[in-house]
């Protein structure tokens, strides 16, 4: 190969690895989505600014811009009555614990339509020790296509969602992989 054609691919690899990862760099498989329209939806989020929190009643301290700026951030959309849900608070105050001095966050929206005026108590009852909130309008369930229970999403250190839907499962791995990318 001519170092013309080396120096043109060594420019084009720098090039590609400063653009912002896309959706689907994680598998589909690690995803609760089962129906390609969830898949899509989930899909359409990927690769752009977080979208909005609509919540109220905030426990454990709420979050501002400033909270959340330069951080891996762990949404965890679910719902009081879900038993997968209740299984994954454990999980999440631990992940917590392990990584918040590398700059994670996790954050716990109520998105379902029941339940929410059980919010606080689930909360207490459940040990959530990271700030949670509940969604009276739905709207953030709208924003973020909840379509099952936990839905859980992971936003890089720039604010972009980097994947939606994941199971449980696979959120360490996310986070790790996050947490190693450099801080803008």
């Amino acid at each position: 190969m001519n170092t013309k054609k080396l120096l043109l691919i060594a420019f084009g690899s720098l090039i590609w690895g400063m653009l912002p990862a896309s959706a689907g760099e994680f598998p589909d498989s690690w995803t609760w989505d089962n129906k390609p329209e969830q898949r899509a939806s989930h899909a359409a989020l990927e690769g752009k600014p977080m979208p909005a929190f609509h919540a109220s009643d905030w426990i454990n301290g709420g979050i501002t811009a400033a909270d959340i700026k330069g951080k891996v951030i762990v949404v965890d959309l679910y719902a009081t009555w879900c038993g997968p849900c209740m299984r994954a608070i454990p999980h999440n105050n631990e992940l917590l614990k392990k990584y918040k001095n590398k700059g994670l966050v996790i954050v716990g929206v109520c998105t379902s339509s029941h339940g929410q005026e059980t919010f606080v108590a689930n909360a207490q009852e459940h040990g959530i020790q990271y700030p949670a909130a509940r969604d009276p309008e739905l709207k953030t369930e709208k924003a973020w296509a909840v379509h099952y229970y936990p839905t859980y999403a992971v936003i890089d250190r720039k604010g972009i969602v980097r994947i939606v839907g994941l199971q449980p499962d696979y959120v360490e791995t996310v986070v790790q992989k996050l947490l190693a990318e450099p801080a803008p």
